[in-house]
């Protein structure tokens, strides 16, 4: 299936399961990052116009960095989600630019299906997936990318993008992957650890 294609079905999954489907779908693009540091963006304004003149905001997502664990990937595109929302509900989300994330996009992604983690430069912008969010992915029984931009081509300067998740040059996948034995319950650690189910109360098993 074409990466565009898997993006607007996770698009349309997530936004069923997490937004009760209230999210009007963008125009989600593959756009190399230029010179944007960041593993995707959402546009503030709605970019593009269909012929009858019905505009839509866009979602990118950065090709040089689908090499990244898949849920990772689905992690971007949650977050670009979740500025999606908050320009729905006329929240203003970020400022500086758009680039530092205030509480109110805190409180918006960890609603939404994300952990959020505040950074000194941008404010509440570091997300990941919730467990459960994980597994509901894990659901959708969607594979890993298999095909990336390569960074080693053309010249990238780095900077920052409004609205963005901040990414950076992508490197091989140092993270293990560990399952619950008992309720198939996926979760990604950067080094190894032991960490317990809370529901089944056992330990994950590594499995890569």
């Amino acid at each position: 299936m074409p990466i565009v294609n898997v993006l607007e079905l996770l698009f349309d999954k997530i936004n069923e399961k997490f937004f009760n489907s209230e999210l009007l779908r963008p125009v989600i693009t593959l756009s190399e990052e230029g010179r944007r540091s960041v593993y995707g963006w959402f546009t503030v304004d709605k970019v593009w116009m269909d012929d009858k003149e019905v505009r839509y905001h866009e979602i990118n997502i950065c090709p040089e960095y689908l090499n990244r664990p898949f849920e990772d990937v689905c992690g971007t595109l949650l977050h670009e989600m979740v500025h999606l929302k908050c320009s729905q509900d006329g929240i203003q989300d970020c400022s500086n630019g758009g680039r530092y994330h205030n509480k109110k996009f805190k409180l918006c992604a960890e609603k939404h299906g994300l952990n959020v983690t505040k950074t000194e430069k941008y404010g509440y912008a570091d997300t990941a997936l919730k467990p459960e969010t994980i597994k509901f992915i894990s659901t959708l029984k969607l594979e890993s990318f298999e095909l990336f931009r390569n960074l080693n081509f053309g010249n990238n300067e780095e900077d920052t993008d409004a609205e963005g998740e901040q990414g950076g040059s992508p490197k091989p996948s140092s993270t293990r992957k560990y399952v619950c034995p008992k309720c198939d319950l996926p979760i990604r650690a950067t080094k190894d650890v032991r960490v317990r189910c809370e529901k089944c109360d056992v330990l994950f098993v590594k499995q890569s």
